[in-house]
């Protein structure tokens, strides 16, 4: 049977389409969320103003609501960071999880490296100090959440960013800067407590 040139083009891109589709679906079956599957041995403890205390693994801390924001910072030196595509978990959600903060609690986030950093109330409500990353200069900011970071820029965070669990100060829109202190990295332990008991 003779075959013409053009039945022979439409074989071939036929062929072609057919490649290009099964490449795209292995693709997105292995990385579904661009996150590529992996273990990852951590724990966070919380601690509540009472005393209770919730331990969650990394895979747990995932399960809960996520927020997604944008957030950049600026080290002591004014090295400017991000901004990135931030996600992980509302803050002053898993204090809930514990009994809730109330205006006269602290929070502290720590980790194992020793590194220790005390918020107020309001800073966990994201009251919070902004910057113009352009001349690091404060201006005015509104919408900030403060989330703990399990992903950033659409993959786990970096070993040297504070993979796998880090503070971030995030908002629906970018354009500002916070200090980089407040991004604690490695962070294992968050407790709720009360100033003077």
């Amino acid at each position: 049977m003779k075959v013409s040139g053009k039945t022979k083009f439409l074989v071939v891109l036929a062929v072609i389409c057919a490649g290009v589709i099964g490449t795209l679906a292995t693709v997105v079956n292995t990385h579904p969320s661009r996150v590529p599957a992996e273990t990852i041995d951590w724990n966070l403890t919380l601690i509540g103003n009472g005393g209770n205390e919730k331990v969650l693994a990394f895979d747990e801390l995932k399960e809960l609501p996520s927020y997604e924001g944008h957030g950049g910072f600026f080290s002591t030196v004014g090295m400017k960071y991000g901004p990135f595509e931030c996600k992980g978990v509302l803050v002053e959600n898993l204090c809930t999880l514990v009994g809730g903060i109330e205006p006269s609690n602290t929070l502290w986030v720590s980790a194992p490296d020793g590194y220790l950093m005390v918020f107020t109330y309001d800073q966990v409500q994201g009251d919070i100090i902004t910057y113009d990353p352009a001349t690091l200069r404060e201006m005015p900011h509104t919408d900030l959440k403060m989330i703990l970071m399990y992903e950033q820029d659409g993959a786990l965070i970096p070993e040297d960013d504070g993979r796998p669990l880090r503070i971030a100060i995030v908002s629906s829109n970018d354009g500002f800067v916070t200090e980089g202190h407040y991004w604690v990295k490695w962070v294992n332990k968050i407790e709720i407590r009360t100033p003077g008991r």
